[in-house]
C-alpha cells in the first residue's frame, strides 16, 4: 500500500520538504468564521477560507506527516537494544531464555522506544544487545 502524498521536489531533504509541507497545510487549511443565522439565533462557525478538494487536503496533511516522521527517525539512529523483560525456562529439558520486552537506545544511550517483538529479531546481531539486571 502506498501513501498518498506529496512526490518529493528534486534535491529537498526530509527536513525541507517537511516544512513545504507544512507551509501548503497552513494555507489549505486556514479557516475563516461565518455567520449563520439571523438574530439571536445567529452562531459563528468556521469554514475553509480556500474551496480546496478534500482529497488534497488530506494528500497535504498526510505529507506533512510522512516527511517529519522521516526527518525525526533519520535524527535519531539505533545505538543498540536493551532487554529489559525476559526470563530463563526449560523447554523439552533444555535451557532457554523467553524475550519479554526490548527497548531501543539511541547512540547515547537514551531511551528512543519500546520495540515489538517480531520487528527486533532482525535487528538483534546488528547492534549491541544488553540484558538488564533481573
Amino acid at each position: 500500500m502506498t501513501l498518498d502524498i506529496l512526490e518529493r521536489n528534486s534535491g529537498f531533504s526530509n527536513k525541507e520538504m517537511w516544512k513545504q509541507c507544512e507551509l501548503l497545510k497552513n494555507v489549505v487549511c486556514a479557516t475563516v468564521d461565518v455567520k449563520v443565522g439571523r438574530g439571536k439565533s445567529v452562531r459563528i462557525i468556521k469554514e475553509y477560507k480556500h474551496q480546496t478538494p478534500t482529497e488534497i487536503r488530506e494528500r497535504i496533511v498526510n505529507s506533512c506527516e510522512h516527511y517529519k516522521k522521516l526527518y525525526e527517525m533519520k535524527k535519531k539512529e539505533i545505538g543498540s537494544l536493551e532487554i529489559t523483560r525476559y526470563k530463563f525456562e526449560y523447554v523439552n529439558g533444555e535451557p532457554k531464555i523467553i524475550i519479554e520486552m526490548v527497548k531501543v537506545l539511541d547512540t547515547d544511550g537514551n531511551y528512543m522506544k519500546f520495540a515489538k517483538l517480531e520487528g527486533v529479531v532482525g535487528f538483534l546481531s546488528k547492534y549491541p544487545v544488553k540484558f538488564k539486571e533481573i
